[in-house]
């Protein structure tokens, strides 16, 4: 999503998309392997396109437009040089594809033996978009495949799976989760959940090997065709509309021939009405089975609350600057009503039916399975705070449901034992040295001062908890940062950014000094427990 730096600020919380949907892919000139020369190859590259560009509600096409000018190799793909077609700034050929035969550009890229068939899971298709527009358009990308997995005929399902979810990527998509119990197997999947399960999910169990063993149901299902759940993520990113189907003959206009349901997720305040927004939590969406009268997984949307908005957009402990030189807000909106926003445009209504019923419910994003997922995935993943009871909503074809979520129970805000405090006004730290705060605003942080003793070292910890009380690793992200407010301790200033904080100054102080300490939530949106 546009942020609110780099980006034209009137793109501010769209989706960064491949401008009309119109993909144009250029290829290597040499063979990805024995048994796919470069004509078998580009017809492999081809399919994996149209798994995506055959969605008939995405407005997206993929167009072969040439080859590269150069059989990409180890010979002339290294540390010190790239071919200048394959490089970011190559919007003439706005995605490469390069044929790795014998693995050499896989080892230059990723370090020597990177290549080998050990490694096929993760690197056999790897590369992404690696030029953005300031008018939230992709303007290039680039896609490498590993030849050293694609030796042979078994091993081209997986080279398949990997390079279509890639493109997958490649187009906008974030990772998503829907019956996650597919790789955990509890509860034990039914062919339904396998039916459902999502191409796009992010993380794959290093047992399946192939990944049918796990993901097929026997030969039932192919693992890397997209899903429900894919199909409407895509249309959402690339909607077929009244004004463009006449460049997408045979499509289907998305929003008249699925149904939507969108919404809020909500803290609740001491009264159980809806509070602030509740950033990070997975809404899922799953059709009721009229003949059963049970949620089936094969027909499942979800969505994670806040995904327009903003994660981390640094604060005054972390700065507002990424290892890269890059801003943090770059990314996501600051528009504070999306921050619990949450959209399943895409629900399609099986049996030839005009309405249906849908079971939303809200789920942690799973910080093992889906650990980069969302609006948190640049950070970690957060516990929700209270909990909400399933829902069923009808919807029809081209319906559009608003249904926000409350989620009971949940935590409230604090009052602070002192005021509105700020770096030329810190609040005084306790006598005693212990203390409890709450960070309840947007990118809010609270500033506190104490005397530090000469000749002493020092140290500053914060703990996070959650809506009881108890510690925890998975609410707040709380950060700390130290300054002097005396010349005599200048320049040791440092911070951390663990869950559980920890700040020392092994030197100490030359003389007696009155320290300043700003801790801060590395999570923009409000976790009040802290």
């Amino acid at each position: 999503m546009a942020g609110a730096s780099y980006f034209d600020p009137t793109t501010m919380g769209t989706p960064v998309i491949w401008a009309q949907g119109t993909i144009n892919y250029y290829t290597d000139q040499g063979d990805l392997s024995a048994i796919l020369p470069g004509p078998s190859a580009d017809t492999f590259v081809a399919a994996a396109f149209a798994s995506w560009t055959s969605i008939p509600t995405a407005a997206v096409s993929a167009t072969r437009g040439g080859q590269l000018a150069e059989d990409v190799d180890g010979a002339n793909l290294t540390l010190t040089g790239t071919p200048a077609d394959i490089l970011p700034g190559a919007t003439s050929t706005p995605v490469g594809i390069v044929y790795d035969l014998d693995g050499s550009v896989t080892d230059a890229l990723l370090g020597t033996g990177a290549s080998g068939p050990t490694y096929c899971p993760t690197n056999s298709a790897f590369g992404g978009v690696d030029n953005l527009g300031t008018n939230a358009q992709f303007l290039h990308a680039l896609i490498i495949l590993n030849g050293t997995c694609a030796q042979s005929s078994s091993q081209l399902p997986d080279l398949q799976y990997h390079l279509t979810r890639l493109i997958g990527r490649v187009l906008g998509l974030d990772w998503s989760q829907a019956n996650l119990n597919v790789i955990t197997r509890n509860p034990a999947p039914a062919a339904t959940d396998f039916a459902g399960f999502p191409l796009m999910h992010q993380t794959d169990p290093v047992s399946c090997l192939p990944v049918a063993n796990c993901y097929s149901n026997r030969g039932a299902v192919d693992p890397a065709q997209p899903k429900m759940d894919d199909q409407a993520a895509l249309s959402r990113l690339y909607p077929v509309t009244a004004q463009n189907l006449g460049n997408f003959v045979g499509k289907q206009i998305f929003a008249q021939t699925t149904a939507r349901i969108h919404g809020s997720l909500f803290f609740t305040d001491g009264t159980g009405l809806a509070g602030q927004h509740m950033q990070g939590v997975n809404v899922v969406a799953r059709w009721i089975d009229p003949a059963t009268r049970l949620p089936s997984g094969a027909a499942v949307v979800s969505a994670i609350s806040g995904f327009l908005f903003s994660g981390n957009a640094g604060n005054v402990v972390t700065g507002y600057i990424d290892s890269s030189g890059q801003n943090f807000d770059r990314f996501g909106s600051d528009d504070t009503t999306l921050e619990g926003f949450f959209d399943l445009a895409g629900l399609q209504i099986p049996s030839g039916a005009t309405s249906a019923q849908y079971q939303l419910r809200v789920e942690a994003v799973d910080p093992l399975w889906s650990g980069s997922a969302g609006p948190y995935g640049s950070t970690s993943q957060v516990q929700p705070s209270g909990s909400a009871q399933p829902v069923l909503v009808t919807v029809t074809l081209g319906g559009d449901v608003q249904k926000d979520i409350l989620m009971q129970g949940s935590a409230s805000q604090k009052t602070q034992w002192y005021g509105s405090t700020s770096y030329a006004s810190p609040a005084q730290v306790p006598a005693f040295g212990s203390w409890a705060g709450a960070l309840s605003g947007y990118g809010m942080a609270d500033f506190l001062q104490f005397q530090a003793q000469a000749n002493r070292t020092l140290s500053v910890s914060v703990n996070a908890l959650d809506g009881v009380g108890n510690a925890s690793e998975a609410k707040a992200l709380p950060v700390i940062g130290m300054w002097a407010l005396a010349i005599a301790c200048a320049g040791k200033h440092t911070f951390s950014l663990q869950r559980f904080v920890r700040w020392r100054d092994p030197a100490g102080c030359a003389n007696s000094a009155e320290h300043g300490v700003p801790i801060g939530n590395r999570r923009l949106p409000r976790r009040w427990p802290s």
